[in-house]
C-alpha cells in the first residue's frame, strides 16, 4: 500500500494526521499545497484576493504539477487529498487516464457549502473522486447532489502524540490556566456568550482569538485574550491547567461537532460544549462531558462545576477513558478510511 498525501503544511491537525500515518507504518509521501515558510509578495496577495472573489483558489506551491510528477516517478495506490481547493479537475483526469487503478480520495473537515471552504476547482472535481469522506453528516446528501460517487461520514479524532493528560508546573499553570478557557477563533456568537459570562463574574482566558476581535465589547476585567495560538503539548497544557474548557461550534461551518469536541476529552479535560446529537453520541452527557443550549444553562453549569471539583474531575477522567476505549484516534480514523477504500 503506497499513498500520496496532498495537504497544507500546518502546526495543527494536518501535522497530527501525518504523524498518525507514520505510526501506522504506511508507505507515503507528501505534496504540500501551502508551506509555512511562504512569504508572498504584495502583488501575489492582491492577485490571490482577486482569484478568491472569482471563486478560484490559486496554487501556492505548484502542487498540481508536483502531484503528476510524483505519481509518474512512483507507483501509488491512493491519492489522498485534504480539501483540495487548488487541485485542478484536469489534474485528477490526467491521473485517472494515465493510472486508472489509483484511488482518488477526498478528505473534508469543513462544510462544502461554506464559500470560504470551496472553489470552482473543487466543485468540478467532486464527480471525479472515487471516495469522499466528510465529518459533516448533512454534507453527505449535498455532495451526492453535486454528483459525488461515494460519500461517507467519519467522526473527528485526536492526536495520540499530543492530546493526553500532561503535568503543568506552577508557572505554567499561571500562564496557561484559568477557571474557564476557550481555544479557538473569533465568531460573534462566541463573543456574545463570553461577554455574557464575564458580566456574570466568570473569569475566561481565550487562546487563538483573532486580533480583529479586539473591540470595546471584549474589553472586560474578566476576559483575557491571549491572541496567541497554542499547538502540540501547549494545547494540552491549557486544557490541563483549566478547570472548565469551553467548546463552541463554528456556525459558518454548520458544525455539529469539531476537533475540540474530541481533543479536550482526550487531554483529560472537563468540557462544556454546545449540545448536539453528534457530540452526545460520542460523550455521554453529565458522565463524560457537559452540554448547553443557552447562555443561562452554560452559566449555571460553569458555576456548579467550579464548586464541585470531585464531579468535574470524574467526568474528565471518564471522557479520557472513552477516547481510549472507543479509539477516537487519528490512527484508527485514517486506518478505517484507507481500509474502506481498498477492501
Amino acid at each position: 500500500m503506497k499513498l500520496l498525501y496532498v495537504c497544507n503544511e500546518d502546526r495543527a491537525t494536518t501535522k497530527q494526521r501525518l504523524l498518525a500515518l507514520e505510526s501506522l507504518n504506511l508507505d507515503f509521501e507528501v505534496v504540500y499545497t501551502y508551506l509555512l515558510s511562504e512569504k508572498p509578495s504584495l502583488v501575489t496577495k492582491i492577485r490571490r484576493k482577486i482569484f478568491f472573489k472569482l471563486g478560484l483558489y490559486p496554487e501556492r506551491n505548484n502542487e498540481n504539477q508536483k502531484i503528476l510528477n510524483e505519481i509518474k516517478e512512483n507507483k501509488y495506490d491512493i491519492l489522498f487529498i485534504e480539501k483540495g481547493l487548488s487541485i485542478f479537475p484536469a489534474t485528477l483526469e490526467k491521473v485517472k487516464k494515465k493510472w486508472p487503478n489509483i484511488i482518488l480520495l477526498s478528505y473534508l473537515l469543513d462544510d462544502v457549502k461554506n464559500k470560504s471552504n470551496n472553489s470552482i476547482y473543487f466543485k468540478e472535481s467532486i464527480p471525479l473522486y472515487d471516495y469522499i469522506f466528510t465529518n459533516k453528516k448533512f454534507n453527505i446528501d449535498e455532495l451526492h447532489e453535486m454528483n459525488a460517487k461515494k460519500v461517507f461520514y467519519f467522526k473527528n479524532a485526536f492526536s495520540s502524540h499530543f492530546h493526553r493528560p500532561v503535568e503543568v508546573s506552577g508557572a505554567e499553570k499561571d500562564y496557561f490556566g484559568s477557571e474557564v478557557s476557550f481555544i479557538g477563533t473569533y465568531e460573534k456568537d462566541r463573543a456574545d456568550f463570553i461577554r455574557f459570562l464575564a458580566d456574570k463574574g466568570v473569569k475566561i482566558k481565550i487562546w487563538g482569538w483573532s486580533k480583529s476581535a479586539k473591540n470595546t465589547k471584549m474589553i472586560h476585567e474578566n476576559i483575557i485574550i491571549m491572541n496567541s495560538h497554542v499547538y502540540d503539548l501547549d494545547y494540552a497544557k491549557v486544557v490541563a491547567a483549566s478547570k472548565v474548557n469551553l467548546c463552541f461550534l463554528r456556525k459558518a461551518n454548520r458544525d455539529r461537532e469539531t476537533t475540540r469536541s474530541v481533543e479536550i476529552p482526550a487531554c483529560g479535560g472537563f468540557m462544556i460544549s454546545e449540545r448536539t446529537n453528534e457530540q452526545t453520541e460520542m460523550f455521554a452527557e453529565a458522565i463524560e462531558a457537559e452540554y448547553f443550549d443557552s447562555r443561562e444553562e452554560l452559566l449555571a453549569k460553569i458555576i456548579y462545576y467550579l464548586t464541585h471539583e470531585t464531579e468535574r474531575q470524574k467526568i474528565a477522567i471518564n471522557a479520557r477513558a472513552k477516547c481510549l476505549t472507543a479509539n477516537y484516534s487519528y490512527e484508527k480514523q485514517l486506518s478505517d478510511i484507507i481500509k474502506h477504500c481498498v477492501k
